[in-house]
């Protein structure tokens, strides 16, 4: 039991050292975004965020946020994976939805 803590706890730490060194601090200075979108192409209810898309969320995108309940998705920024509907914050993805979340103090 206490070995499989260990292994968990490491597994956790590289995860975590992981997505760093994949995005790091100028990964989005060193690797620019090559199709910007532009802020007007944004349609209702989309909005624009300059930060969302492609790896590591360099680029911009329009993007719907979705209410409480609705069905959603978890996506991985170092992949590259850009969502085009997000929950509202502070909500958050659980199990495919949209649910209140109260970070802890």
């Amino acid at each position: 039991m206490k070995a499989t803590l260990i292994l968990l706890l490491v597994a956790c730490t590289m995860a975590v050292v992981y997505g760093d060194l994949v995005c790091g601090t100028n990964y989005c200075k060193s690797n620019p975004c090559t199709s910007p979108v532009a802020s007007k192409s944004c349609h209702t209810p989309a909005v624009y965020r300059a930060n969302h898309a492609g790896k590591c969320a360099c680029c911009p995108a329009c993007v719907t946020f979705l209410n409480e309940g609705a069905a959603c998705k978890t996506y991985s920024k170092e992949l590259g994976e850009t969502p085009s509907a997000i929950c509202k914050e502070p909500m958050k993805c659980l199990k495919g939805v949209c649910v209140k979340f109260t970070p802890r103090k």
